[in-house]
């Protein structure tokens, strides 16, 4: 069995996120190389103003190395090394037990995919980064991601029929067709137990198809 987790950081709080996001850069981990007991990371960068970018980054005092290695549609990707101790971030995610499937970030927010065995890994993980003040925010974490049986987007079943059922009786047209206190009745449950299993429902379906798509 293994669980695949996507987690939210504020970029404030760790130093990869900031110095990646410099200049109000969108940037992309492709890949974590392990050097010398370290984890160097690969990274697209996507800038209005590249060259700017990299004097910006090259002068950070946290930075060791930047090197450009490629470049296509408006971005570059680059490797890059850390000038003493590595980045609390990498340092507690470099353990056998997680893997880094993807890594997505502005000047706010980062956004990781991470997948492991079990919860175990991922909860010390969370607790090693919280101890260094940073916070890891978890917005869903799914079970044998991989098998064919799961919950389409990660939606519950209750999850599933309250978004049908709201769209199904015109619940999002303009103007509105029926209440929420209408699809309540319908399913036998409170206005408000409705209304939350359908925001859920909601926040779920948009960080599993437009949050992804777009790299938010």
């Amino acid at each position: 069995m293994t669980i695949r987790a996507t987690i939210a950081i504020d970029t404030a709080d760790f130093d990869l996120g900031e110095v990646l996001t410099a200049h109000d850069t969108f940037a992309e981990l492709t890949q974590f190389i392990p050097i010398d007991d370290t984890l160097v990371p690969y990274f697209w960068a996507e800038n209005l103003d590249l060259d700017a970018y990299e004097a910006e980054v090259r002068a950070d005092p946290r930075v060791a190395q930047l090197v450009h290695l490629n470049e296509g549609a408006g971005r570059r990707l680059y490797q890059i090394e850390w000038a003493d101790n590595m980045d609390g971030f990498l340092k507690h995610i470099h353990t056998p037990e997680l893997l880094v499937e993807s890594g997505r970030g502005t000047n706010d927010r980062w956004v990781f995919r991470i997948r492991a065995q079990s919860r175990e890994p991922l909860a010390a993980f969370q607790a090693a980064c919280a101890d260094e003040g940073i916070v890891l925010q978890v917005q869903n974490a799914h079970h044998n991601p991989d098998d064919p049986e799961r919950p389409l987007y990660g939606l519950t079943d209750k999850q599933q029929e309250a978004l049908l059922i709201a769209q199904a009786n015109g619940y999002f047209e303009i103007p509105q067709e029926k209440s929420l206190t209408e699809l309540a009745d319908e399913v036998g449950i409170s206005r408000q137990s409705f209304s939350r299993r359908l925001n859920r429902g909601l926040n779920t379906l948009l960080i599993n198809t437009l949050c992804t798509a777009y790299k938010l």
